[in-house]
Formats: structure tokens, C-alpha cells, sequence
């Protein structure tokens, strides 16, 4: 508004009150404002537009010229208004979520339900690793996440969405495969097919150390690739190499197999994650999923 500066909507409010009621006194009892503060409101409009808004009647208050034009062209201006605020809540916000690698399907489908369940989100997903999203959760540069913990939970909110035991892949012709159960002294001597601890670092670490305490303290073969072509091809190839995953994120290759091991078996635990300090957190609340 650079050619009438000053004015602020709720003048404007006052002005189709009083053009609507004929009266200031009937206005100001619509807008539960005192008398006299309205009809300085309006005079304080008319100076700000620089032109009589009504003509001041014994009976009432009636517009001029002027003033019909302006209430016409504020009508449209707010009925725009109210539209466009309408739309506005009607609108489903668009959330970016990240997701480290490895996610299986069924838990992607969780996290949908708690967080699109009934309309009220719409997902974009983006890969990225547990390690990175803290510090863009807290940043703003994602409004979810699903990770492996542990993890650094300073001002964040989490939700598990899966904690799951897990087991052992190995290609079906590996000398294990025969036993439908592993314990860790079956593991004497093989190798572990195992991603880039700098991914998540508190899981890796946490893994690791559990596997020790149980006897089993294996050379690590990186598997610093996404690809599960590569992945197969190294377990196929060699009968000393194991890999760990949970049996939810292990079907569909025929070549290789899961098998439980234990006793106590380490667990992965994902969890959804948002920045306590954003309007995101209160999505991991509001719904059982």
C-alpha cells in the first residue's frame, strides 16, 4: 500500500462495518469498539486516502462517490483474502524426509501411516545417511528422518518404527546355510560384509561391540556401495563371507538365504526423527501408525 500509507486492514474492516450498518453507533456495536474510537478511525482513513468517505447525515452515515468505490473494490479484496486463506489451510504441506539406506518396505509403509495417514502430509524422500541427518533436522534442511540409532538426540523428538533382531546372509550354497539356526561359534573364522561405519556410527559401533562380547570378532569386508548386485556377487563368490541384516529387509534374492543367530542376537532399531523445535515434531505424537 505505497500510495496510502498508514492504512492497516483493520481500518478497512471498520470502514465496511460502517458502510454495511448505515451508523457508527450501530457498527461500533458490531465490532465491540467504542463509539468514539471508531468515527476517529474513520476520519483518520479518509485523511490517509485524501478524499470524504461519507457524507455525514442526520440519519446515518452514507457513502459518497468515493466512497462506493472503495468499498466495492475492499469487498473483492477481501473476499480474495478469505479464498486465499481458505485454500491455505486446505493445502497438504510437502515434508522432506530423509532416509538412510537399507530401509525395508514394510517400515517405509509405518512411517507413512504416522505420518500421511488421513492426507495430512505429503513425503518426499531423499537418501541420506544416519550420521548427516541430526545436524539438517536441526538445520531445517529436512523435516523427518528415519536412521539407525544410536544417535545424538539433542533437541530432536524420536519414534522407533522398528527394532528387529539381526541375522546372518550368506549365499545358499555356503557351508552354514545347512543349519536353519546359527550360534557364534559357528562364526569362527568368517568374514562380515559390512557398510562404512562413518554412516551411522553409534549403530556400527554398538553392533560391533555386541558381537564381540559374544565370542565373535570378525575382519570387516566394506561394502561401500548401494548396489545389491555388487552385494550378492561378493557373498556368492566367497565361502568365509557373511553379511548382517534383518529378515525384513532379505527377501527377494533366491541365491541367498537368513538365518537367526544367537544367543541374543544384536538388534537394529530405526527410528523417526524430527527437530524439537519445529512444527514437524508433533506429527510423531498424533498418530499410532
Amino acid at each position: 500500500m505505497e500510495d496510502i500509507p498508514g492504512v492497516e486492514l483493520r481500518h478497512l474492516r471498520y470502514f465496511v462495518a460502517v458502510a454495511e450498518a448505515g451508523t457508527v453507533t450501530e457498527a461500533a456495536r458490531r465490532l465491540r469498539i467504542a463509539q468514539p474510537s471508531l468515527s476517529q478511525q474513520i476520519r483518520l482513513l479518509e485523511r490517509r486516502i485524501g478524499t470524504p468517505l461519507f457524507r455525514r447525515l442526520p440519519q446515518g452515515m452514507e457513502l459518497t462517490e468515493g466512497g462506493q468505490v472503495l468499498l466495492d473494490g475492499v469487498n473483492r479484496a477481501l473476499g480474495e483474502l478469505s479464498s486465499s486463506v481458505a485454500a491455505a489451510r486446505a493445502a497438504v504441506p510437502v515434508a522432506t524426509v530423509g532416509m538412510c539406506r537399507g530401509v525395508a518396505q514394510p517400515v517405509l509403509a509405518r512411517v507413512e501411516r504416522i505420518l500421511a495417514g488421513g492426507g495430512r502430509l505429503k513425503l518426499s524422500y531423499r537418501q541420506v545417511d544416519s550420521e548427516a541427518q541430526g545436524d539438517l533436522l536441526r538445520a531445517g534442511g529436512l523435516a523427518f528422518g528415519i536412521l539407525r540409532a544410536p544417535v545424538d538426540t539433542t533437541g530432536l523428538e524420536l519414534r522407533t518404527v522398528n527394532d528387529e533382531p539381526l541375522g546372518l546372509v550368506l549365499h545358499d550354497r555356503h557351508p552354514l546355510a545347512r543349519k536353519p539356526r546359527l550360534t557364534w561359534s559357528d562364526l569362527t573364522g568368517q568374514r562380515l560384509l559390512w557398510f562404512p561405519s562413518e554412516r551411522a556410527p553409534g549403530y556400527a559401533a554398538t553392533v560391533l561391540a555386541h558381537l564381540r562380547e559374544r565370542g565373535w570378532a570378525p575382519e570387516t569386508v566394506p561394502d561401500d556401495n548401494s548396489s545389491h548386485t555388487l552385494f550378492r556377487h561378493l557373498l556368492i563368490a566367497h565361502d568365509d563371507l557373511v553379511a548382517l541384516r534383518t529378515l525384513s529387509s532379505s527377501h527377494g534374492d533366491p541365491d541367498l538365504v537368513w538365518r537367526p543367530v544367537g544367543p541374543e542376537p544384536p538388534h537394529e532399531r530405526l527410528v523417526l526423527v524430527a527437530s524439537a523445535r519445529t512444527s514437524w515434531g508433533p506429527y510423531l505424537k498424533d498418530s499410532d501408525g
